[in-house]
């Protein structure tokens, strides 16, 4: 019960133990990526020297017995063939046979061990190195089918064996038939150990693992300041990110010769960097129209709320039980209160164009709407000439009510900046091939040229003093230009001092729902 219980704490802890050792083996893995670089590369060039040094051993151990019994082939075959089938060499005992005088002395292995097996399968020993124990290192004997293949002639090339003899030794066992090839007298197997083979191959290594270990030291030597070399353009574009904060968006990076990577990863730096300062400039630029918006509009709604605050402490001073005094400070109430709800009205309608723009567009004739437009146009007037130049059909796809306001606003404006007398406005409706275009132009007094670009701002008046006697509040052209940007259309406005105004409004024929 007791071990039941303690399993999952110990289990628990196993695995806190685990993520602690993980989580600080990554800690000791350094981070930096030029060290990273060096240490696999070398870990790299590491494991091909390895795989090139056991290629090397194999292919060499092959390379050294191979040869090794091709030579032993050589003098077996350069003896006389006859000497193999003189009768000393089956009937002579193994220990008679040490130095036999009928065994060539120009045989040059002198630490091999030469035995012959004739066509019944019997074994002799025909030459011992001189310093071998016979009863210590008897000799190997291959099982039978060994002797029976190389026989045959065609096997007379038979590669070599390595074989472990009883003291453990291995040793280096070859094959040689000898006699005529189709009648072979038998086979002659010399046997000799692989120590000094073996020792060729160790000192063969030993020089490839000397080269190696030199070949790695120069790679650190030489890699280290490459690969320094190689990240310096990444480093300044370290060093370029680190110097660039919310206040400082001006800091671009240059890496001239760069890598492809590198030079990609540098322009996409500064292509961020464009975008973050464009980003704060426009979040600056909003702000600052904000505040200006709410301190214009703090200002205009003062101004009515100041008038009525005014005749309401006139009347409560006595005027109200004056009739005259009354009814005046009343109607004025009354034009502020109007004056005040337009202008609420207005920043309204900015605000739902601002935030989303839906607009109940259907087909509609622009043409028709200003037919019908024509006596209120007429009594806005008074005794200004109105000329209206319009088309048979102007069909587009459009917020009737909220085109009726563009007009109206147009032509207020042109009202509100052309003389009584002598003013003439004029509504030219063209239908183009790319859309509709609507002109109102006036012969009022025109803008100045340094105001022409602000006539679109909200609040903006181009003369505040007669804007404000007649009632505006300088909204009326941001809310027509907001109204046509919501249906893909354009406004614009060409003015001369002293010869007039000319409000271009530009329409798609099928705007987009």
């Amino acid at each position: 019960m007791n071990a039941a219980r303690l399993r999952p704490a110990v289990q628990a802890w196993a695995r806190r133990v685990g993520s602690s050792l993980q989580r600080g083996w990554r800690n000791l893995w350094p981070k930096s990526l030029q060290y990273q670089l060096l240490t696999r590369t070398l870990l790299i060039l590491c494991g091909l020297l390895c795989l090139i040094g056991v290629f090397q051993y194999v292919l060499m151990s092959k390379f050294l017995y191979g040869n090794t019994a091709q030579t032993i082939r050589s003098q077996i075959w350069s003896m006389p063939q006859q000497m193999w089938s003189h009768p000393l060499f089956g009937r002579v005992p193994d220990g008679d046979a040490y130095g036999s005088p009928h065994f060539p002395a120009s045989f040059t292995l002198p630490d091999a061990t030469v035995s012959f097996i004739d066509t019944a399968g019997n074994y002799s020993v025909v030459n011992r190195p001189m310093d071998m124990d016979q009863t210590e290192s008897p000799p190997i004997e291959l099982p039978a089918q060994d002797y029976e293949a190389a026989l045959a002639y065609h096997t007379r090339d038979r590669s070599y064996q390595v074989v472990t003899d009883a003291a453990g030794t291995r040793q280096l066992v070859v094959l040689v038939p000898v006699g005529p090839p189709d009648l072979p007298s038998g086979v002659v197997q010399v046997t000799m150990p692989v120590r000094s083979l073996q020792h060729m191959l160790v000192q063969q290594l030993l020089i490839f693992v000397v080269l190696a270990a030199v070949a790695v030291v120069a790679a650190v030597v030489t890699l280290l300041p490459t690969v320094r070399r190689t990240l310096v353009p990444l480093a300044r574009v370290v060093h370029s990110a680190s110097r660039v904060n919310a206040g400082n968006l001006d800091e671009r990076v240059t890496v001239a010769g760069a890598q492809t990577e590198v030079a990609t990863l540098a322009k996409s730096f500064n292509d961020m960097l464009d975008r973050l300062q464009q980003a704060f400039e426009a979040e600056r630029a909003a702000k600052e129209k904000m505040r200006t918006f709410v301190a214009d509009a703090s200002h205009e709604l003062r101004t009515p709320l100041t008038s009525i605050h005014g005749f309401l402490e006139v009347l409560l001073r006595g005027a109200a039980k004056q009739p005259e005094q009354l009814e005046r400070a009343l109607k004025s109430m009354l034009g502020e209160s109007q004056r005040l709800t337009k202008l609420v009205q207005d920043l309204l309608t900015l605000a739902r164009l601002d935030q989303t723009p839906g607009l109940l567009r259907a087909p509609c004739d622009l043409a028709d709407i200003l037919r019908d437009m024509q006596p209120q146009l007429a009594l806005l007037a008074g005794e200004r000439e109105v000329a209206l130049e319009l088309p048979a059909s102007a069909a587009v796809l459009g917020d009737k009510d909220k085109l009726k306001q563009v007009v109206l606003n147009l032509f207020q404006n042109a009202v509100q900046h052309t003389s009584a007398e002598t003013g003439r406005i004029a509504i030219v409706l063209r239908d183009e091939d790319t859309g509709i275009r609507l002109e109102v132009k006036d012969n009022g007094e025109g803008i100045p040229p340094d105001r022409m670009a602000h006539i679109f701002e909200r609040f903006y008046r181009v003369d505040s003093a007669r804007s404000r006697k007649h009632g505006g509040a300088g909204l009326g052209l941001s809310i027509s230009q907001a109204i046509v940007q919501a249906h893909g259309g354009t406004i614009a406005c060409e003015s001369a001092v002293g010869e007039g105004t000319v409000f271009t409004v530009w329409l798609p024929k099928q705007a987009s729902a």
